[in-house]
This record gives structure tokens, sequence and C-alpha cells, in this order.
């Protein structure tokens, strides 16, 4: 599915009522009060703790696949990747 356009503000606010675990009235209330992309960070850090956790908990290749076409854990296994080039590097 293409994006096209800016996320509707209802499904936004929906989203944070999810992350959260209120009305849409609190979570308009904290999105006003809070610093401009404050909440949005915290809701992009949750999704990346989640596909961190689904890509450390595919042990087999048949799990692994089935992660293939999620663009967030491809972002994981990349920087899973570049830590651990990082972490291999001789040092100075």
């Amino acid at each position: 599915m293409e994006r096209q356009g800016p996320q509707p503000f209802e499904h936004f606010i929906g989203r944070l009522c999810e992350e959260f675990c209120c009305l849409p009235s609190q979570a308009y209330r904290e999105w006003r009060r809070c610093p401009a992309g404050f909440l949005e960070q915290i809701v992009e850090f949750r999704a990346y703790a989640r596909a961190k956790g689904r890509y450390d908990a595919a042990s087999t290749a048949e799990a692994q696949k089935a992660l293939f076409g999620d663009d967030l854990v491809q972002l994981v296994k990349t920087l899973d990747f570049e830590l651990a080039q990082e972490a291999r590097a001789p040092k100075p």
C-alpha cells in the first residue's frame, strides 16, 4: 500500500489511545501539552522496540523469512549488523 499524504489526525489520536491505553480526549490533551513531536517519538521508539523483539525472537529461517517485508525489522537488522561490525573493528 502506498502512502498518500499525511496520516489523518483521527487515526493518529487513535494510535496514541492504543499506545497509552487512554481516551481520545486524554490523548488529545497530552498531544497539545507536550512539546511538538514528543509523543510521536515515543510511539516510534515503542514500534522499534517491538520490531527488535520480533527480530531477536526469530530463531528459525522460517521465522526470519516471515519478517522480511517489515521495513522496521529491516532497520533493526541493518543497525544490528552495523553495531556488530563496529564491535569487531580493530581498536586504534
